[in-house]
């Protein structure tokens, strides 16, 4: 007596693993040239890979647009929910197995807000290096707040700034407090004053970042029904820029001590108080759910963690 085929999985029987790899990496990376290396591949394997792809989907998968890749909808539809699979299947493979940071090898993508990256950059590299010398570190800017989809679809392993009202789908973890203060050369004309009231607000002229303008920042939040407002009439498209414009100019601007304080390393600088209302910061780490058990992930946010405890003692908020 016959049977007909078992339907189940018709079509994942003719998708092999190293063909969900490729998916997932091409969407992280967008590179043919990145993934290949990933993968230890040639490159005209992954375009082959891609084409399976494309005709067991029956969707175009990316389009070349200005020399990228960009994902369809239906891929970046589909990569939250492979992507979330394979990092399941990885965490129920490797369970039981010793976990061994030496023989990792790969990328690791961070998303930071530029005074996070100014603290972690270097001390988390070299730390890397020393620990998983088979693991690359890749910042990527973070600017405001994260999109969610860059953390759902892989492209960042996790993400760290001073995000405000996070959807609770998200795992976080406050990875420190600070104090906002402002910043501004030593020559400024208010440079004598150790701290500001809301009253000398508007005798400042505030530098801000690109990505603020026309934006309700924390700083309205902060002093909305104050009747008292910080006025921003100059921006620039990098944090990095901050020093060097705040030394040739007198405008002022404000980061967290800790930073403000590494400057003070190299610039001639001062930091003044702010109002208490504009004082309080805390600095956000958050990552995926389908991360939250991946051991990967795990020893990363650990390592992130107990680094922050090093640089910055009695800061790290109690468990």
């Amino acid at each position: 007596m016959s049977h007909d085929p078992d339907p189940t999985f018709s079509l994942l029987r003719r998708v092999s693993m190293p063909l969900l790899l490729c998916f997932d990496s091409l969407m992280r990376t967008r590179s043919v040239t990145v993934t290949a290396q990933h993968l230890n591949k040639s490159q005209p394997a992954i375009s082959r890979d891609l084409a399976r792809l494309r005709l067991l989907l029956k969707d175009p998968v990316f389009v070349v647009i200005r020399k990228k890749l960009v994902p369809t909808e239906r891929a970046l539809s589909l990569h939250a929910q492979v992507h979330a699979a394979l990092a399941e299947l990885e965490h129920v493979l490797s369970a039981g197995q010793p976990f061994s940071p030496a023989e990792l090898s790969g990328v690791v993508n961070i998303g930071a807000a530029a005074h996070i990256e100014l603290l972690l950059a270097a001390p988390l590299t070299t730390r890397l290096q020393a620990l998983a010398p088979g693991l690359m570190l890749r910042f990527q800017p973070v600017h405001g707040d994260f999109s969610p989809d860059d953390l759902d679809s892989g492209r960042m392993d996790l993400a760290i700034g001073l995000f405000s009202g996070l959807p609770a789908r998200y795992p976080s973890q406050v990875l420190f407090k600070d104090e906002r203060v402002a910043v501004m050369s030593s020559r400024h004309p208010l440079a004598h004053l150790e701290r500001l009231a809301l009253k000398d607000l508007h005798r400042v002229k505030w530098l801000a970042f690109s990505h603020m303008h026309g934006k309700t920042t924390n700083f309205d939040r902060a002093l909305e029904g104050s009747g008292y407002a910080m006025h921003f009439n100059a921006y620039v498209s990098s944090f990095g820029m901050a020093p060097y414009f705040l030394m040739e100019t007198e405008y002022g601007t404000t980061m967290p001590r800790v930073i403000a304080e590494k400057h003070l390393q190299y610039f001639d600088l001062k930091l003044i108080r702010l109002p208490a209302a504009l004082r309080e910061l805390s600095m956000v780490m958050v990552w995926s759910v389908q991360n939250d058990s991946a051991r990967l992930n795990q020893w990363l946010r650990q390592t992130i963690t107990g680094l922050v405890t090093e640089l910055l003692p009695g800061q790290l908020p109690k468990a």
